[in-house]
């Protein structure tokens, strides 16, 4: 590869050194990101179509935030979130998952709060001393939704709106019919690693050829030379992407598969036959089942914006660790929550379009088993690399151009936690 082909090109500022180990197994790291990062942050927590109804709510624990918090729909349509906290004696106001409910009652004392933070009732308030029910709501958390995707702020006054936040890399991508991917597949687990080196195994394309190498390996395209390596790759001020190119005669390589009908696949199916003969089946039985009509000239202009021909997918890294992944026939967001500085939550969903029939429900089903093997390939290796991290035999990492998104990632933690700190008093 010639010098001025490489990624790395683009951002001098990101340097090409090694990257210190620190900052993966460091205790202090951790409470800096916490601090500077987690509690000043935009973080991706749901989707809309989880909160269909008034009174529809979810809990999610933010460890990073030290917080944990309610998000609900109020009688006005509106999505808002609080603070999982009673202002009486402090104890947790939801004690549930999710769920639907007129108000909320704390289940020490009962004070109650409606759907919009406010306290409506106190038992036994004339005990109290002066009580102004207006000072005591539940604690607003800020809350916005962009393109379906619900993100709260645990900071009461952000420095960026939730738009001036993602707009600047992604506003090429509104406009994808989210709302239209309605069948959900999801998988939870914690993991004993640090959440960028988690994340760092999902935003490069080096690993392909050798951890998915009986899986889906065949399906990215290979240079000439026979690397799997992205078409592009951008970084912004806080997000990056990166556009990977297919194999079209793979089902997993094929970004048409199940939304174009049989004949229009009938090249793939036939491939696949030879290789992977369930694939191949799966395929022959859910081509044109779909309810979703999206080809390459519905896509907007944010995806595959180089205009390959040969792309399957392109890769969006919402800072800080929300991971989408979008195609024209499903789409995953896979979030990496940090509990600790080793320790991670991976929340990983795919969403696809409703299929018609028992053919197209075995596709689906298909196509949910073979993702989950990728994912659980992906998986295999984060522990093993952060008890290796931690054994501090090696103090760097290396990474190679096309490792430029994990280089990225680390270098604007870093440049959030200098800056805050720079501001703070001696």
């Amino acid at each position: 590869m010639s010098s001025a082909a490489r990624l790395h090109d683009r951002y001098p500022e990101l340097g090409r050194d090694p990257l210190p180990i620190d900052p993966y197994v460091s205790k202090d790291y951790w409470e800096r990101e916490k601090k500077h990062l987690f509690k000043k942050t935009w973080l991706q927590v749901g989707r809309v179509e989880e909160l269909k109804k008034t009174g529809d709510y979810f809990v999610k624990k933010l460890h990073a935030c030290d917080a944990e918090v309610v998000v609900v729909r109020t009688k006005s349509g509106d999505i808002k979130a609080y603070h999982n906290v009673c202002a009486h004696r402090l104890n947790q106001v939801v004690y549930e998952e999710r769920g639907n409910t007129r108000k909320f009652f704390c289940k020490f004392h009962g004070w109650a709060y409606d759907l919009d933070g406010k306290l409506t009732g106190v038992p036994d308030e004339e005990f109290f001393f002066d009580l102004d029910r207006c000072k005591y709501g539940l604690s607003k958390v800020a809350c916005d939704v962009w393109q379906g995707f619900i993100f709260v702020n645990i900071d009461p006054e952000p420095a960026l709106s939730l738009a001036d936040f993602i707009k600047p890399m992604y506003e090429g991508i509104e406009g994808y019919p989210f709302e239209k991917f309605t069948s959900c597949f999801s998988w939870t687990t914690e993991v004993n690693c640090n959440w960028k080196l988690a994340l760092d195994a999902f935003q490069e394309a080096y690993h392909v050829a050798y951890v998915h190498g009986h899986s889906i390996a065949d399906a990215i395209k290979a240079d000439d030379g026979g690397s799997l390596h992205p078409i592009d790759g951008e970084c912004g001020e806080y997000h990056r992407r990166l556009s990977m190119a297919g194999n079209t005669r793979t089902v997993y390589g094929n970004p048409q598969a199940a939304t174009q009908s049989a004949e229009a696949a009938s090249a793939t199916i036939a491939h696949a036959a030879k290789e992977r003969p369930i694939a191949s089946a799966a395929l022959r039985a859910g081509a044109g089942k779909t309810k979703l009509s999206f080809g390459p000239e519905d896509l907007p202009e944010g995806l595959n914006w180089t205009g390959s021909p040969d792309w399957i997918f392109d890769i969006n890294v919402v800072f800080p660790e929300f991971y989408l992944s979008l195609r024209p026939n499903y789409y995953q967001a896979y979030n990496f929550r940090p509990i600790s500085e080793n320790r991670t939550l991976v929340d990983a969903r795919v969403y696809y379009p409703e299929m018609e029939g028992a053919g197209g429900r075995f596709y689906q089903e298909y196509m949910k088993v073979a993702l989950r093997d990728v994912l659980l390939e992906d998986m295999s290796t984060l522990e093993r690399t952060q008890t290796a991290t931690e054994t501090g035999a090696k103090s760097h990492i290396i990474l190679q151009d096309y490792e430029l998104m994990c280089r990225h990632g680390a270098a604007v933690v870093d440049r959030i936690l200098d800056a805050a700190e720079e501001k703070e008093p001696a």
